[in-house]
């Protein structure tokens, strides 16, 4: 079915996006999201600071084991893929969009309604629960008339970029505010009613869709991700969709994890939110994050016909076991909040000889945890990146950084990195290009977007051997306002054998996967450079479907 866009709404569309994208290069988490009132709050409360512990060294780690699941697992129902399934896939009709639409479709912002899902992944015969509202965002004025609901399936589909699979018939929608729980942890959410249920039917692909409220003139307004799972095995390779960070970042009601209303910067990171709720709609960086990192990613290789079983985080935090059906373990993007239970599930796959693929950066850098909400368990991601004032003090599930001394556990334990610079840019020259990555050994890649965030390799007792660097380079920083990171920033791309037999590769730039495709959201890099990570990735996938592949690789 295609969905008809209108010359008029199509230019409105676009100018209200290009606003989005000139926002988000400024740095603003809110995306033009209304921040609101600062407000008294109860004090957190400080506590006895957590004893230090010895860093977790690469040697240790190896005997690190899957975790058990959290309960019995439930595998899809959906029915087995063919062999042939991206191929047909791709001849099916999509959706009346353009690489130059997708690039301006503006998710970061509520456009007149906005929506919730009360699942972030299902399988074939489950049901969804749709909660939306007319919500006015970027100070637009919100257009009278009832509003339907779409799923959009991401794929290729001969340059659409998505096939639409299911409408709802039009619903009133009333204007509804978010609401900020009176507690030190600050937290918003959108205690919405039902607005309608959608039922995952047979006939739905597997894969990585966008639930969508819809004007009366056809202009997508709202966008809510949703994860259909294929039965386990479908494919080599698993993709992990990072829900968990795209919620941390979220500003719905003017307070992310990050921030909230302000006169100064102390005041601003005071009135953040400790708890991000999943019961909101996903707007802005959060939502840029899947515009930036997911779609393009996903239409890349349904363009290569090349098969990726997608999971959401919050399924390999459930059930880890689900890792070993498959071959690789995909990141496309920005992976920067894990559980205790996701950092081990990744170490033990790398100790088992599952291949590891990072398509971006800052991967594992906040320890996190999940509490329930009104709406069900593992609603809330908790964040309060203090040790003292975070009310748990168990080290598996306190809110602070991996890579703190009270861990310690740093992330480049899985790719052999760690974060280095926030909103740098730069050019990455060639280091060392191995026999097997068939790219021209003396070309550098140029043109990286001033939004980036980069990885390097570092020395210290968790760093695994052999860690070959692909690409490096010194960056420059977009900001002239102090950041974590005192030191010059130096981006970096490498791969890595892992005794077992596995094999990692790091892109080591957040703004990887967004230049698989034309439709990127991001600013684009230069074109040879372009041409460079869509080949570098290619041949990445394809060998990392073999079981191993390390032991192959010179």
């Amino acid at each position: 079915m295609k969905l008809s866009f209108s010359s008029r709404n199509i230019v409105l569309f676009s100018a209200i996006s290009l606003t989005a994208v000139a926002i988000a290069a400024v740095g603003s988490y809110f995306y033009g999201e209304k921040k609101g009132v600062e407000e008294k709050f109860p004090a957190l409360t400080a506590h006895a600071d957590l004893p230090f512990r010895p860093m977790e060294t690469f040697v240790d780690s190896q005997n690190i084991s899957l975790p058990s699941d959290n309960s019995a697992f439930m595998d899809s129902t959906c029915p087995k893929l063919s062999p042939t399934w991206v191929h047909d896939e791709n001849q099916k009709p999509g959706v009346n969009m353009t690489p130059s639409i997708w690039k301006n479709l503006g998710l970061s912002a509520a456009q007149g309604s906005a929506l919730w899902l009360d699942q972030s992944s299902v399988s074939c015969g489950q049901s969804v629960k749709i909660h939306a509202a007319l919500y006015e965002s970027y100070g637009n004025k919100i257009v009278p008339g009832p509003r339907y609901f779409a799923a959009w399936r991401i794929g290729y589909y001969n340059g659409a970029g998505a096939r639409e699979v299911w409408r709802s018939p039009r619903v009133k929608l009333k204007e509804r505010k978010s609401t900020t729980i009176h507690d030190a942890t600050r937290y918003t959410e959108a205690r919405w009613p039902v607005s309608t249920t959608l039922t995952i039917g047979n006939d739905w692909t597997p894969g990585f869709y966008l639930i969508l409220s819809i004007s009366p003139f056809g202009q997508v307004e709202s966008a809510a991700p949703l994860v259909v799972r294929s039965p386990v095995g479908t494919s080599k390779m698993v993709m992990m969709q990072s829900f968990l960070t795209w919620n941390a970042y979220n500003s719905f009601g003017g307070r992310s994890t990050y921030e909230g209303p302000g006169k100064d910067g102390n005041s601003t990171r005071d009135q953040r939110s400790r708890v991000a709720s999943f019961d909101r709609p996903l707007l802005g960086s959060g939502a840029f994050s899947v515009q930036r990192d997911t779609i393009p990613f996903i239409q890349f290789t349904e363009q290569q016909g090349i098969n990726i079983d997608q999971v959401s985080d919050l399924d390999i935090n459930q059930w880890p076991s689900i890792i070993t059906n498959y071959n690789s373990l995909i990141i496309g993007g920005h992976a920067e909040y894990f559980t205790h239970g996701m950092l081990n599930t990744f170490i033990a796959a790398r100790n088992i000889g599952i291949n590891i693929a990072v398509f971006g950066a800052n991967t594992a850098y906040w320890q996190t945890r999940l509490e329930p909400s009104l709406t069900g368990p593992d609603r809330h991601l908790i964040m309060y990146r203090s040790a003292i004032q975070d009310p748990n003090t168990n080290v598996d599930q306190v809110s602070i950084q991996f890579a703190d001394p009270r861990i310690n556990t740093p992330s480049n334990l899985i790719t052999g990195e760690q974060t280095d610079g926030v909103h740098v840019y730069g050019t990455l020259k060639p280091v060392s290009i191995p026999q097997w990555l068939k790219v021209p050994r003396n070309q550098s890649i140029t043109g990286l977007s001033s939004d980036t965030e980069v990885e390097k390799t570092v020395t210290n007792n968790a760093q695994p051997p052999n860690v070959h660097v692909l690409y490096s380079g010194t960056m420059t920083r977009r900001d002239a306002t102090p950041t974590a990171f005192k030191t010059t920033p130096v981006a970096q791309t490498d791969w890595i054998a892992f005794p077992s037999g596995s094999a990692e590769f790091n892109a080591g730039m957040t703004t990887w996967s967004c230049q698989l495709s034309d439709s990127c959201v991001d600013s684009a890099y230069e074109t040879q450079s372009q041409k460079l990570i869509r080949s570098i990735t290619l041949q990445v996938l394809t060998l990392w479907q073999q079981s191993e592949v390390g032991k192959l690789l010179k």
